[in-house]
């Protein structure tokens, strides 16, 4: 009998480890929901704004602008990757939020400084991770940018799931449990 209680407490151990092996590879699969729906969220807007009637007001496509100085040689394409952006990482911020991380007990934080550290992981995945992975495979290898892309938004997502699994909505600490 003595036996078999000391037996139990590892069983009930691993149970709770398998548990959240589990909930780990939902947050996971939820992760990779949200992040694509922000690239869908994104091209949406991108073709509603830059390709669409819907936006006349806008500067025409292929309109020169000097931006302090800076020459781009496409402002409506500009100004409509800027909106693209902030609506898909408000939109990837809420459903990770909201969904994603939900069942996490969480550190914590007020939720300006969770978005401000959201945004700052995304601005090193995006501007650093993306974009220096897809110029170094299109420029030294060689390779087609279409197929440059899914590995610097791949690198990028590795970068993403370690900061915001294990920082920004890192699991708060349980005091009184050995």
């Amino acid at each position: 009998m003595e036996q078999a209680s000391r037996v139990r407490p590892v069983q009930v151990r691993s149970l709770g480890q398998a548990l959240r092996r589990l909930a780990s590879r939902i947050a996971l699969i939820r992760f990779a929901v949200v992040g694509g729906s922000g690239y869908v969220l994104y091209q949406a807007v991108l073709f509603l704004m830059y390709d669409s009637p819907l936006f006349w007001f806008l500067p025409a496509k292929d309109t020169v602008a000097t931006i302090i100085f800076f020459e781009h040689g496409d402002v409506r394409l500009l100004i409509t990757t800027l909106v693209a952006t902030a609506l898909a990482l408000v939109g990837v911020f809420t459903g990770h939020n909201l969904w994603t991380f939900r069942d996490r007990d969480s550190v914590r934080k007020p939720l300006w400084l969770r978005f401000a550290q959201f945004l700052a992981t995304a601005l090193i995945a995006a501007l650093g991770i993306v974009t220096v992975t897809v110029n170094v495979l299109v420029l030294r290898f060689n390779m087609y940018h279409f197929f440059a892309l899914p590995i610097g938004v791949s690198l990028a997502a590795i970068w993403d799931w370690l900061w915001y699994s294990r920082f920004i909505w890192r699991r708060a600490r349980k005091t009184g449990v050995r």
